[in-house]
């Protein structure tokens, strides 16, 4: 029975110094990934610096439209690659199935978009 207890407590002894060290290693990530610490690695190692907002986007124009693949990507089956047909599919009548159609903004709404850009360009000035 003693020698139950012993083994239960240098279980319990290596769970608790094993949450520990999670513990450690968990605050050492949290320490390496502080953002002011990597943009400053970015800056120096690297020589990349923080775009400004002209840089990003200056216009709502600017933003692609989203690209709708004509085909479903065939992925790897067992190991070999399939291969993917560049034709568009046959259309299938599938009531399920439902298409969402592209959303474009309204004039109103790229005004508002530029006049915002705007005054984040004339903020950061």
């Amino acid at each position: 029975m003693q020698l139950k207890e012993d083994e239960l407590s240098l279980v319990h002894t290596n769970l608790r110094h094993e949450k520990e060290t999670i513990r450690v290693l968990s605050v050492e990530w949290d320490y390496l990934n502080r953002p002011q610490r990597l943009e400053a690695l970015a800056k120096d190692q690297l020589g990349m610096v923080q775009p400004s907002v002209s840089e990003v986007v200056s216009g709502i124009h600017e933003i692609p439209e989203p690209i709708i693949p004509l085909v479903k990507p065939q992925l790897f089956d067992e190991g070999f690659a399939q291969s993917v047909s560049m034709e568009p599919e046959a259309p299938k009548a599938v009531a399920s199935e439902k298409v969402n159609p592209t959303l474009s903004p309204s004039s109103a709404e790229k005004q508002n978009f530029d006049k915002l850009i705007q005054s984040l360009d004339e903020g950061a000035q």
